[in-house]
């Protein structure tokens, strides 16, 4: 498990690196050729944090989790603040208040800490049978889940939200609610989902149209695109202008058009290492260095580059789940099992918007997207499960 994960970090640090190209005069090609040595600061404070988490016993953080849990929720909630009133150290970046920032270069995202807190808190709230056993028991942790989406929801960050629902009706799963109730409250997210969507904002919406707007394997496009032009109606339906979804590829389909070319691009054996057009041209491929790193390792690795990293995944998200089946104690076995969880679902979506399977979310590929706050926070659940694996 440590080996797959440190090994994710170095892929992390050399595809960062491969992505500033000193050579294009881009602006943003030379705003990000030298962030692979803040990349490294974190993943060096990350390995301070898996120190620190590994000197006490894991269970001392379910005995504090309520603690933890309230302090983030605080957090959360000063965030929206930001909406009504001009906060230095909470700017807004494309539309969003997702950030603390402290200076030019510590940048704190509060909802990548809440994940991992998330999960010990609902792992110490499910350690007893009697808290997920029937209906009226599973109010407390729905509320446990449903307090922090709807704060999350208003940044807006709609990627951490979904990701959060997966993760709460799983660990519900496993530590053995009825399947119908599971299914009850599917149902009361699917019923949401229409207030959801015409809450969303409009460049949320039209990221979700792009994945439907993509041409048939064939090359010609599909239904929605030929007939957006023709029925007025169905932009209104989806709540964005019929122009917008005619001119999707070079508007919010743009990264999803050129992530597939770069990956395309790569072929079996990719182009080389800090090679081929999607490196050298910063304009080629936005956020190459952030949530689209994937198209990055495919473009310059290739297939068999592609497959190493899942793999490496693959690996980690296995070592969680077995630790998870092993441990006797059920606090230890639903957080490691939690956090396994978390890292296969943003792998699933990450590389999946990065190949047009899923709509484009803002969940960074865990471990190798660039961000301090997600590296830190990865790197510690890690060692979390690492803790409870080597508690006997």
């Amino acid at each position: 498990m440590l080996a797959s994960a440190a090994g994710l970090v170095a892929v992390s640090i050399m595809m960062i690196y491969a992505s500033g190209n000193p050579a294009d005069t881009n602006d943003q090609a030379n705003s990000i050729t030298d962030i692979w040595k803040k990349q490294a600061i974190f993943a060096a404070a990350g390995c301070v944090g898996f120190i620190f988490i590994n000197s006490f016993s894991y269970k001392k953080l379910g005995a504090i989790s309520g603690a933890l849990y309230i302090g983030i929720i605080l957090i959360l909630a000063s965030l929206l603040l930001g909406h009504f009133f001009t906060i230095p150290f909470i700017p807004e970046k494309n539309g969003s208040l997702r950030w603390i920032t402290f200076g030019s270069f510590i940048q704190i995202q509060p909802s990548e800490f809440f994940k991992l807190i998330y999960v010990i808190a609902l792992g110490w709230h499910l350690r007893y049978r009697s808290n997920y056993r029937n209906l009226s028991s599973l109010l407390p942790p729905f509320l446990l889940t449903i307090i922090p989406i709807i704060l999350i929801l208003l940044e807006p960050n709609l990627g951490t939200v979904l990701l959060m629902m997966i993760v709460f009706l799983t660990m519900l799963f496993l530590a053995g609610a009825k399947i119908k109730h599971v299914v009850m409250i599917i149902s009361v997210a699917v019923i949401a989902v229409p207030i959801m969507w015409m809450n969303m904002h409009d460049y949320q919406r039209m990221r979700v149209c792009s994945l439907l707007l993509q041409s048939r394997i064939d090359g010609s496009d599909n239904w929605l695109k030929e007939q957006s032009g023709k029925r007025p109606w169905l932009a209104n339906l989806l709540g964005v202008s019929a122009e917008r979804l005619r001119t999707w590829e070079t508007g919010k389909g743009f990264q999803l058009t050129r992530s597939k070319l770069a990956i395309a691009s790569g072929g079996l054996s990719g182009q080389g290492y800090r090679s081929g057009p999607f490196i050298k041209y910063a304009k080629f491929l936005p956020e190459k260095h952030n949530d689209f790193i994937f198209a990055t390792i495919a473009h310059q690795w290739g297939f068999g580059g592609g497959l190493l990293v899942i793999g490496l995944y693959a690996l980690l998200v296995a070592c969680g789940l077995e630790i998870a089946a092993a441990s006797t104690d059920m606090f230890g076995s639903y957080v490691a099992a939690g956090i396994s969880v978390v890292f296969a679902v943003q792998v699933i979506v990450n590389i999946g918007m990065n190949i047009g399977l899923m709509p484009i979310t803002g969940l960074t590929l865990p471990l190798v997207s660039y961000g301090g706050s997600s590296l830190v926070v990865n790197i510690m659940a890690v060692g979390l499960v690492n803790n409870i694996g080597r508690t006997k």
